[in-house]
């Protein structure tokens, strides 16, 4: 154990050390949050990867293969699908104009209230859904702390432990700006990368058969499964291979195309062809990345065959019950990489979006509005303990459907500033149309358990309908 808190200990200070070392580069605001677009592309899609592989993906997509099969990778097509409409229809626009936030570009075409409210509707949706990230990435913290002896409720361990998560992930983000969180990004690519095809390599030596044996049960169970082509009258069909794919293009073009978090990365390059190779380059690395996570589900399912094991805790246990010291330091330090870079991400496309969309630059430094955001994540990490026990999808399905409730209008508003027709309402009542659509996606969804993979297409389709419908009203006047 005093080697696995060792490696721990080394890894923060690597982690502070690039925070300090950039922290001279963020004399201005497009220093702190664009690193005046000087990093290549290549970091830039490592530091996309890293950032939307949170420790929800790291931990929670071992669990979809564990109990079912890799069906979830007809989503991760559909992401090639939507990152490459991205690419080519709407990145070209980003770059058109000189905007640091993505909003500023919804604000040129539509006025300051559409602006504001895609931006505060983007703080609400990433501060639960990363808030659940947050959460995630404690418990195998947790389970050390428990596993070195300390007598206390899991609660407790895992606020202890999302406190020094939080605490080192504020600190590098706050004092180093953008450009330490890309190259620590790049850092904790690599870290967890390297974790997960060591904690797959231990996986199949602990196994008492040999590799050919296993990947031969695993065929016979099914688990080798990809493509869901019978769709089923009643019940969930978030896997039927064309919602999948239509979701996931969809989710693909939100998160990618109008989340600020992510575009950030995109729009922080050179030039538009260096952000069309960022963006669809990151697409293909995704897809390799949940192979080999949905490997590693397998074969915990052969590993732990006949156990009662909760899905969305067993890569977890695994990680703390099977691995030996020092490597037990280095998973967990995987998994650290993998909360900490979305979580810096997080805080400081917040403290972006609220000091030029809301202008609290004229108030507030960029470090000032980092540290606060910092603070607000770490409370809503606190959320999850009072949810996840009567929440009855996993925990990574509950992410995706948070963020799946705001993409599809986001979507809408930016294909619309993407066309020449002008708004037939005005700035404030488009707005109205904006949020009445999230509502009403979120009834949908709730009120006839529609798939996750759906909600974001009809978020969309309920925001142009609305338009549409009232650019018929104004001719008819």
């Amino acid at each position: 154990m005093i080697w696995d808190l060792f490696v721990l200990v080394f890894y923060f200070i690597i982690v502070f050390y690039f925070g300090f070392h950039f922290a001279k580069n963020n004399q201005k605001e497009e220093d702190f949050y664009l690193a005046k677009k000087e990093i290549h592309w290549i970091f830039l899609l490592l530091s996309l990867v890293a950032t939307e592989t949170s420790s929800l993906t790291f931990l929670s997509i071992p669990s979809l293969s564990f109990k079912g099969d890799y069906r979830f990778l007809e989503i991760a097509f559909g992401y090639l699908i939507g990152r490459t409409i991205v690419a080519l229809y709407l990145l070209p626009s980003y770059f058109s104009g000189n905007t640091i936030s993505v909003y500023e570009y919804v604000g040129n075409r539509f006025g300051k209230s559409p602006q504001k409210t895609i931006s505060f509707v983007f703080t609400i949706s990433r501060l639960l859904g990363d808030g659940i990230r947050l959460y995630v990435s404690s418990l195998p913290i947790a389970f050390l702390l428990e596993r070195m002896g300390l007598n206390f409720s899991p609660e407790l361990l895992g606020i202890f432990a999302l406190t020094i998560l939080s605490i080192v992930t504020i600190i590098y983000s706050v004092v180093g700006g953008f450009r330490a969180i890309v190259f620590t990004d790049v850092l904790q690519w690599f870290i967890y990368i390297i974790g997960g095809i060591f904690a797959l390599g231990l996986l199949v030596l602990k196994l008492d058969i040999d590799l050919g044996e296993s990947i031969s049960q695993l065929q016979n169970l099914g688990k080798w499964n990809f493509l869901v082509l019978d769709y089923l009258p009643t019940g969930d069909n978030s896997y039927f291979i064309i919602f999948a794919l239509i979701g996931g293009a969809f989710i693909s073009i939100g998160s990618h195309g109008t989340d600020l978090m992510l575009v950030q990365r995109v729009i922080a390059t050179k030039n538009l062809v260096s952000g069309q190779k960022i963006l669809i380059g990151s697409a293909i690395v995704v897809i390799l990345q949940f192979f080999l996570f949905l490997l590693i589900g397998s074969f915990l399912y052969l590993f732990y065959a006949g156990q009662n094991m909760a899905p969305d805790k067993v890569f977890s246990q695994f990680i703390i019950n099977e691995v030996p010291s020092p490597f037990l330091g280095i998973l967990v330090a995987a998994i650290l990489a993998s909360a900490m870079s979305t979580l810096s991400s997080t805080i400081n496309s917040l403290s972006l979006t609220w000091a030029r969309d809301w202008e609290m630059d004229r108030w507030f430094s960029p470090k000032v509005l980092s540290l606060f955001f910092g603070i607000t994540l770490f409370g809503s990490s606190l959320i999850p303990y009072f949810l996840i026990q009567t929440w009855e999808k996993g925990i990574l399905e509950m992410g995706l459907t948070i963020f799946s409730y705001t993409l599809g209008p986001s979507i809408a508003v930016f294909f619309l500033a993407r066309g020449k027709t002008n708004l037939p309402v005005s700035g404030f009542v488009f707005s109205t149309f904006f949020l009445l659509s999230i509502l009403s996606t979120v009834a949908i969804g709730l009120g006839f358990q529609i798939s996750f993979t759906l909600l974001v297409p009809i978020g969309f389709g309920t925001l142009l309908f609305l338009v549409q419908i009232s650019h018929f009203f104004r001719k008819k006047n």
